[in-house]
């Protein structure tokens, strides 16, 4: 079952975008300055208990008796966040009376620049920010005039050098807190970085800390943790931002951003779960994923080695958890729900409605498991390293010639896209009901790929193409959906019925005929195909988009 509500608006307001806004053109342009200002660091995220039993690790050892260091660190930006869209962060940390200031620049890499300077007081010094990439910012006076304090962490780190693998890795351990005005959000991290060798073996440090610890692998630095939670959304379910491209980029750099943007929402997502928005938060980490399998569909060709099987099955394996779970939430907060609120004393539907709720929590306990799994955390930094150092990547660095363009590849792969969707979408009204929810998938699949390239599509006219190839492939999705959904929520209702009968949950007889009265209610089918017939003709008259970046 789908639900209806949109799945992360590729035509998110513009002010939403804005906020979230990271100008990857003003990144490339300045990706020569940043020579010699360069870290490379990994964070895992952990409980007190994690944390312990990290430290009880062989490979933590050096740690266990090292004193902390409290430190304090302000982060500085102008009221509407400025430097944070443009994708830096400005820092003054304090440990004891030692001050330093750092200017970050982030990217969609594990690396980062970065560029620390000693200072004799607590106060900013904007000339030697100004020295850093950020200068091309601070050169405007009414946004420097602006910079102030917007949320500070306060945290005590123990840390140590350990040599690993050819390569010497810096491990900290900071426990503390995030504080934005009155807002406090907790921080359990370890964080290592690579201070000299390669960093194949800071990879497999942290693959190694992950299968002895239960610690999970996060692209959230504290940061932007800070951003959000001074903005009042931590912990507040996190819906899809286009990646910022670059047409010039290579085929192979505009995977690693789109990959490293969908891993990112799944993390952002992850402290919804906690936090009383547990619907919400399934379905757009259920979207997160979906986007991902889209792009590694897409850029199959390029990034096809022999790891990606492997992490293609254990994605599917996380969707299908998330897939069960949102389904009897879509049952019970958009079908039983409403019929009771229409109908309040019609037979059966409260004991309907009671029944599915303990499947709704039995559903929930099995994700949380699968989600808190070793299998889970393992995925999740096997993806991220895969991202940035598989052997797809390796060898993409390794050939000789000039990399493939990403609008070479998007010529390819969207034009044969296309020509299959225009395939199925033949004598659409005789197609069977399997055969339409193939066409429906295709056209989802299909839209999250192109929605990737909202950024690049966005004047002239490759954003009228854009504008009207996406909305058509949405009014595919939306109607063939309902059609779909209505059989489908049909086959479920029928089914949970008859197990509760069946199994001696509820020995009620009404409970069948209530699921049996929400089962036939049918749209009209015959329009809805109508419709998505009309949109496919849209979308395969429209020209490309793509030709047009």
């Amino acid at each position: 079952m789908e639900r209806r509500q949109q799945e992360g608006n590729p035509s998110e307001g513009g002010e939403a975008k804005q906020r979230r806004r990271i100008d990857y053109d003003r990144i490339l342009k300045l990706k020569s300055a940043m020579a010699g200002g360069r870290e490379i660091e990994l964070k895992f995220l952990a409980s007190p208990a994690g944390l312990e039993a990290a430290l009880s690790t062989p490979l933590l050892t050096p740690l266990r008796e090292t004193q902390g260091d409290l430190q304090v660190s302000t982060y500085f930006d102008t009221p509407d966040c400025a430097l944070q869209k443009a994708g830096f962060i400005l820092r003054l940390r304090e440990v004891g009376d030692r001050v330093t200031q750092t200017v970050k620049q982030e990217g969609a890499s594990l690396e980062r620049g970065e560029w620390e300077t000693a200072l004799d007081s607590p106060s900013l010094d904007l000339d030697q920010a100004a020295q850093t990439p950020l200068g091309e910012h601070l050169a405007d006076a009414d946004l420097r005039s602006q910079i102030g304090p917007i949320f500070t962490t306060r945290f005590t780190r123990r840390k140590a050098e350990v040599s690993f693998a050819r390569a010497v890795i810096e491990v900290a351990i900071d426990q503390g807190e995030v504080i934005a005005g009155q807002a406090r959000a907790p921080i359990f991290e370890i964080e290592l970085e690579l201070k000299s060798g390669r960093r194949s073996g800071l990879f497999a440090l942290a693959r190694k800390l992950a299968t002895l610890a239960p610690v999970s692998f996060s692209l959230i630095s504290k940061g932007e943790r800070g951003y959000r939670l001074a903005e009042g959304v931590w912990g507040a379910p996190v819906k899809m931002t286009p990646p910022f491209l670059n047409a010039k980029m290579s085929a192979a750099e505009a995977f690693a951003a789109i990959a490293h943007g969908c891993l990112r929402q799944m993390m952002l997502n992850a402290p919804a779960f906690e936090n009383g928005h547990e619907i919400e938060a399934v379905h757009q980490t259920r979207v997160a994923i979906r986007r991902l399998r889209a792009a590694l569909a897409l850029f199959r060709p390029l990034i096809a080695d022999a790891v990606f099987p492997r992490l293609a099955a254990d994605l599917k394996w996380l969707s299908n958890h998330l897939g069960a779970t949102r389904d009897i939430d879509v049952l019970l907060t958009e079908t039983v729900q409403p019929a009771i609120a229409r109908e309040p004393d019609a037979p059966g539907l409260a004991e309907l409605a009671a029944f599915i709720a303990l499947r709704q929590t039995a559903s929930r306990k099995i994700l949380r498991e699968a989600m808190n799994s070793p299998r889970c955390r393992k995925l999740l930094l096997n993806l991220v390293l895969w991202v940035e150092d598989g052997p797809w990547r390796r060898k993409a660095l390794a050939v000789g010639e000039e990399p493939e363009s990403l609008q070479s590849l998007l010529s390819r792969r969207l034009r044969s896209s296309r020509k299959k969707l225009a395939a199925k979408g033949e004598h659409l009204e005789a197609l069977p009901e399997a055969e339409l929810h193939d066409l429906r998938i295709r056209a989802k699949k299909l839209r999250y790929q192109a929605a990737f390239f909202d950024a690049l599509a966005n004047e002239g006219r490759a954003a009228k193409r854009y504008r009207s190839f996406v909305n058509a492939l949405e009014r595919i999705q939306e109607s063939l959906g309902t059609v779909h959904d209505a059989e489908a929520t049909a086959a479920f209702l029928e089914e949970q019925a008859r197990k509760a009968v069946r199994q001696g949950e509820s020995h009620n007889p009404l409970v069948l005929f209530a699921a049996g009265r929400l089962a036939g209610a049918h749209p009209d089918r015959a329009a809805l195909v109508a419709r998505a017939g009309k949109a496919l003709a849209k979308a395969l008259a429209t020209k490309p988009f793509w030709t047009k970046l």
